[in-house]
């Protein structure tokens, strides 16, 4: 009867544990998203609207170049996982509202900087170039996002 009684709290601790683990996953994967998000904040600057989210193709391109200082930050520090996420994130979670718009005014511009954004970047990053290389790089894709927050901003 010891051995199984043995048996079972050894499942039981095992479980207790497995659980555990997952909760502190779990939250680890929270604050880090929270984190993110607040340094996010930090970097986007003020907005008008009251949900403190952009609402216009140039307040995007604030997000955006906010995400791309966050990433040569995060690649700098070794962090090549999240300089790609962030870099992803500055990609599908932002300029995807600016290409429409930007679009109808320059569609070479959109075109050249969402490939920029899109697939070079990310795979500079998966490829763990060197640093300056990466920061050419996104220097470029920030005089694109110059270019295009003046043609967006000029009255039709």
């Amino acid at each position: 009867m010891t051995s199984k009684s043995n048996q079972l709290n050894k499942i039981f601790i095992f479980s207790l544990f497995s659980l555990f683990s997952f909760a502190v996953i779990g939250i680890t994967e929270s604050v880090q998203y929270s984190y993110a998000q607040s340094n996010n904040t930090l970097t986007q600057g003020t907005y008008n609207s009251t949900s403190d989210e952009p609402q216009t193709p140039v307040e995007f391109i604030k997000v955006i170049r906010g995400l791309l200082a966050q990433t040569i930050t995060e690649y700098t520090n070794g962090n090549y996982t999240g300089a790609e996420e962030l870099a992803t994130t500055a990609y599908l979670d932002n300029f995807e509202y600016v290409e429409s718009p930007l679009a109808e005014k320059d569609k070479s511009l959109m075109e050249t900087t969402e490939i920029m954004m899109r697939e070079e970047l990310r795979k500079m990053i998966l490829d763990q170039v060197p640093l300056e290389e990466l920061q050419e790089h996104i220097d470029k894709i920030n005089e694109n996002l110059e270019k295009s927050v003046e043609i967006l901003s000029m009255s039709d």
